[in-house]
Formats: C-alpha cells, structure tokens, sequence
C-alpha cells in the first residue's frame, strides 16, 4: 500500500497532506513507514492516539510534503473523543502559504 501511494505522488512539485490510521507504531529501520522518507521527509515518533482510553501507540499520521507546510501534530482528547472511537483524533495546521510557486 505504501508503494501505491508513493506511485501516485512521484514526479508531482504539488503539496501533499496524507493522513489517517497508518496501523504502524514501530518507528525508523524496522517500520513499514519507512519508504514515506524518500517522499515527506523523516517519520517522527508521531503522537499517542490509541487506545484512546489510555494513549500509547502512535497509529494515527499526518505527514506532508514539503514537511515545512505542516505544523505541529498534536492529539485532541476529550472525554466524548474518548468515547466516540478506539482512536483519539490527531489534529495539525496546513500552510500552504509560499508552497506552490504562481
């Protein structure tokens, strides 16, 4: 699936926000995110967001390219996101400004 991915986004300048449940927690040599480098940039560690009763995994991504459009990636919690799914809600702020040339 990363390979699909990757597919679809070479050779393209636009900027590019991918994100939702990546289903990885494991980070650098042995996660299966690692392949994403070549494209957006080194993975962090991501932010805790499952389970969302007790966050400790980082499944949950938001990575962009270039990596400078995108802000801060930080879990939204709160007693109904806690009860609403098994995941918290990651949230960032996308500044396309400067991003694309006119």
């Amino acid at each position: 699936q990363v390979e699909a991915l990757l597919a679809h986004s070479g050779g393209d300048d636009r900027p590019i926000v991918l994100m939702g449940d990546m289903n990885e927690w494991r980070h650098q040599r042995r996660s299966a995110l690692r392949p994403f480098g070549s494209h957006f940039g080194p993975m962090g560690r991501g932010v805790a967001s499952f389970p969302s009763y007790f966050p400790l995994l980082a499944l949950d991504r938001i990575i962009a390219r270039p990596h400078t459009i995108l802000g801060p990636v930080e879990v939204h919690d709160s007693p109904l996101a806690r009860k609403a799914s098994d995941h918290l809600p990651i949230k960032a702020r996308v500044s396309l400004e400067g991003a694309i040339d006119a």
